[in-house]
């Protein structure tokens, strides 16, 4: 590896890797998941070609993205291992999918955690474009342009992909609170 990619990949280290974690303890809501994710990216840099490197144009929405998806694919892991064993504790991971302010009483609180989690759970179950898509739109809030760009679509595929994500999760929230049905999140 050229010393000056090594270089590109330390001043990217610098200016982003709060970004990159912050991304990613948005979505898996737990440090340490965070900057082993936060390290991933960094090394998957380490192996990328220099012509790879040429290809980036806004380094943000490429590492943005490249968290989105790691962090995806982890609460996918999670979620299959979860449903394989269900003689777990049942303990809950106290996490959020969305960084915001602790609610007033306990209830509020308890209450927003449990949809969060139930919305963690409905996106396990759209694809992973869909998921990419939503997250990057509503969590990391990106342009339909960056996410276009960075995923490989149309500007209309981004719109089209986050109006049938919306309907498939507002299905899949609305089945959950009919059926009474409760997601845990196993560790």
């Amino acid at each position: 590896m050229k010393k000056k990619q090594k270089q590109l990949i330390a001043e990217l280290a610098n200016q982003y890797g709060r970004q990159v974690f912050s991304t990613a303890y948005r979505i898996v809501g737990d440090s340490h998941h965070a900057e082993d994710i936060t390290q991933d990216i960094y090394m998957k840099l380490f192996k990328k070609t220099p012509k790879a490197f040429d290809k980036v144009n806004n380094w943000a929405a490429y590492l943005t993205t490249m968290a989105t998806s790691a962090s995806l694919d982890l609460l996918r892991k999670k979620h299959r291992l979860s449903e394989q064993s269900l003689a777990d504790d049942g303990s809950c991971d106290n996490v959020s999918l969305i960084h915001c302010k602790p609610e007033p009483t306990p209830e509020k609180q308890f209450s927003l955690t449990q949809d969060i989690q139930q919305l963690r759970h409905a996106l396990t179950k759209v694809t992973e474009q869909e998921a990419k898509v939503f997250v990057l739109r509503f969590v990391e809030e990106l342009s339909y342009d960056d996410i276009a760009q960075h995923l490989a679509l149309t500007s209309g595929n981004v719109g089209i992909i986050l109006n049938r994500t919306r309907q498939k999760l507002a299905r899949l929230l609305s089945h959950s609170q009919n059926t009474g049905e409760k997601h845990e999140a196993h560790s």
